[in-house]
């Protein structure tokens, strides 16, 4: 029982570290970024993170990795198979529009790193990308089996649909739109999207 504990206490500060990481990050980018202060937000000894995490590099990469598992897990269930379409890229949309309102820190340094702010990142962000494309792609394969879409290039259409989403997330929270007016614009948002990919009426 000791040992589960132990794994337990273990998992736990892991995670405690992350999630400071992942603060420091959005707020100072990788270069400026201090694994002491991390450490210190974390309540661990300056030299214990190290126990966790072999540099800052490696940090990065497991915060990086960790938050995509959440977002991915927000994704998939947002665009599970019930419903039609529309709804389900309304609850995409919305997905999006939440995990940057609740979880702040971790979606500004994930899309800080998906699209190339610090490029020792850019193989881990690509392959991250293509996870997200292939979930959507998998949402426009199903529509199109049940007759709601018709188009060849699935993986491109799958990159508008994630242009369309989260982009306007990024943009309307940069220009200052208020998290509930931005939630308000997903019915909006899901027929352009709709008319943009060609979906059948």
């Amino acid at each position: 029982m000791p040992k589960i504990v132990d794994e337990q206490t273990r998992e736990a500060t892991r995670r405690r570290i992350i999630r400071e990481a992942a603060g420091e990050f959005a707020r100072l980018g990788f270069d400026q970024a201090n694994i002491n202060t991390i450490a210190e937000q974390a309540g661990i000894g300056k030299g214990t993170i190290y126990l966790y995490f072999e540099n800052k590099r490696e940090l990065f990469l497991a915060m990086l990795r960790y938050i995509a598992q959440a977002h991915m897990a927000a994704i998939r269930a947002a665009i599970a198979a019930d419903g039609t379409l529309e709804q389900r890229l309304k609850r995409l949309f919305l997905a999006f529009a939440r995990l940057a309102a609740e979880e702040n820190d971790s979606f500004n340094v994930f899309m800080s790193a998906l699209y190339g702010v610090n490029r020792a990142f850019q193989a881990e962000a690509t392959k991250l990308l293509r996870d997200y494309l292939a979930v959507i792609a998998l949402m426009l394969e199903q529509s199109r089996a049940h007759g709601e879409l018709q188009c060849d290039n699935l993986e491109a259409t799958a990159l508008m649909v994630l242009s369309l989403t989260e982009s306007y997330v990024l943009s309307a929270r940069v220009l200052g739109q208020a998290d509930t007016d931005i939630w308000k614009q997903a019915d909006d948002i899901a027929q352009f999207i709709l008319r943009g990919i060609g979906a059948l009426a």
